[in-house]
């Protein structure tokens, strides 16, 4: 019975001093453990997502020339709170428990919105809701990882025959930490 009591007594201190030892993007204390990252990220706000060892390179959408449309992350970088990068709406699904993501792009002066998609364990944009990526988003120390049934969002340095250097996103066993910075 001490153990109950010492166990509540925490609670309640914890409760009343509002306990944060990691600060996350829009987080509050999830009540229910089915749906804690549901109740963690709050998809009414735009997002960039942005890797934490790089917090100042988010992921954008840019035209590449003869080339599906990847997701890549910047070349440059912007500042931690605005970092270079296209803002994402994440949509949680209450039946799958998981997160399909949304870019927001200007092009042409037109505003568009494209999904993430995996083909061949390549993340690309997709124009169309249809065959998009869900995702489990996990909170983890500092942030969060992406994944999707192919594996983990990461990214990777290459050299495009056609677009030179580029940092392109797959799935894969690699874990890396995302953050997740509001958009203005």
């Amino acid at each position: 019975m001490k153990i109950k009591g010492v166990l509540i007594s925490i609670l309640v201190l914890v409760t009343f001093l509002g306990f944060s030892p990691m600060e996350r993007a829009s987080a509050s204390v999830s009540s229910n453990p089915v749906n804690e990252v549901g109740d963690r990220i709050d998809t009414s706000k735009n997002y960039y997502i942005v890797p934490v060892d790089s917090p100042t390179k988010g992921l954008r959408f840019f035209l590449l020339h003869n080339s599906l449309l990847p997701v890549l992350l910047s070349p440059v970088g912007g500042t931690i709170e605005k970092p270079l990068a296209n803002p994402v709406k994440l949509h949680f699904s209450e039946d799958s428990k998981k997160y399909r993501v949304e870019m927001l792009v200007n092009i042409m002066g037109r505003s568009a919105s494209y999904w993430f998609h995996s083909t061949g364990g390549s993340v690309n944009f997709i124009g169309s809701e249809k065959d998009i990526v869900d995702w489990t988003i996990t909170p983890v120390k500092g942030g969060y990882t992406f994944q999707a049934e192919g594996g983990y969002l990461y990214y990777e340095d290459i050299i495009s025959p056609m677009n030179g250097p580029l940092t392109r996103t797959y799935l894969g066993e690699k874990e890396v930490v995302w953050k997740l910075v509001p958009a203005s």
